[in-house]
């Protein structure tokens, strides 16, 4: 009973708080650029496919990565959504309209049987307009004054709070039945947690733009499903994750690589 349920809840709710404590910190302390591209890494989601993988053939490991890459699409208009709303709007109101667009969206993708080119023409086509309507100054998007130092408890605060939200999550969607835990299983979690603490510390200027960088981190995590999906059958579990995990990584990497270009050369950062 452990192994099955337990654990894994375990580790996603271990995973996402690590992974929010160190994307707020990162972000409060050298930018909501760097908060973002940490975000977007499969630090939560790697290991729910590693015991899909344990628990199921790859058959239906490579369906639910199609259904995942499917349901990115929602998670950029979650984004979109709050990259617009949140220099205007207090942050429950800016992350309760995105989580409502999230769960209509996701409602709307399960309904549907995709394959890998309409899931990928679905999300070039939301990240593609997202890119277009959040572009903008992003000087004026900065945080503007200095933030109080930190107490030495915060920080084991937000850990706690993140792994309760995750484990509750679960919980309940567990308790609603398959298609409730569907949607729970690629929640955006991570970014919900990340945007609700940096919001009341950073701005809602500084926010949107954590948002509008994801956009760009995201689609190449869509990309890495997608590749999980083509390649789990042909060359195994081991072989589909691993390149899937490089996917990612290396996606972000080279958004690192190619904003340290251009500031090197002087110009407009487009991250």
């Amino acid at each position: 009973m452990f192994a099955e349920f337990w654990l894994p809840l375990l580790v996603k709710a271990l995973a996402t708080a690590s992974l929010v404590v160190a994307a707020s910190v990162l972000s409060e302390r050298l930018g909501p650029i760097w908060g973002a591209l940490i975000t977007s890494l499969p630090i939560s989601v790697g290991p729910a496919y590693v015991f899909l993988t344990l628990k199921h053939d790859t058959g239906f490991v490579a369906a639910s990565a199609l259904s995942s890459c499917a349901a990115n699409a929602a998670t950029g208009l979650f984004l979109i959504v709050y990259g617009l709303r949140a220099p205007k709007l207090p942050v429950w109101n800016s992350l309760g309209l995105a989580i409502a667009i999230w769960f209509a969206a996701s409602l709307a993708i399960q309904a549907v049987d995709w394959t890998p080119l309409s899931a990928s023409v679905m999300n070039i086509l939301v990240y593609g307009a997202g890119f277009a309507l959040l572009r903008r100054d992003r000087t004026a998007m900065a945080p503007k004054g200095r933030l109080r130092k930190g107490r030495w408890f915060e920080l084991p605060v937000r850990a706690v709070a993140v792994a309760t939200f995750v484990v509750t999550i679960v919980l309940a969607s567990s308790a609603l039945g398959s298609k409730a835990t569907g949607i729970a299983t690629v929640f955006p979690l991570s970014f919900t947690c990340l945007l609700a603490i940096l919001q009341a510390r950073l701005g809602g200027h500084a926010t949107a733009l954590l948002a509008s960088t994801a956009l760009r981190s995201m689609l190449g995590f869509g990309a890495a499903l997608l590749l999980l999906h083509l390649t789990i059958q042909p060359l195994g579990a081991v072989a589909g994750l691993s390149l899937a995990l490089m996917m990612s990584v290396g996606w972000s990497a080279g958004l690192l690589v190619q904003r340290a270009w251009t500031v090197s050369r002087r110009l407009p950062v487009e991250v």
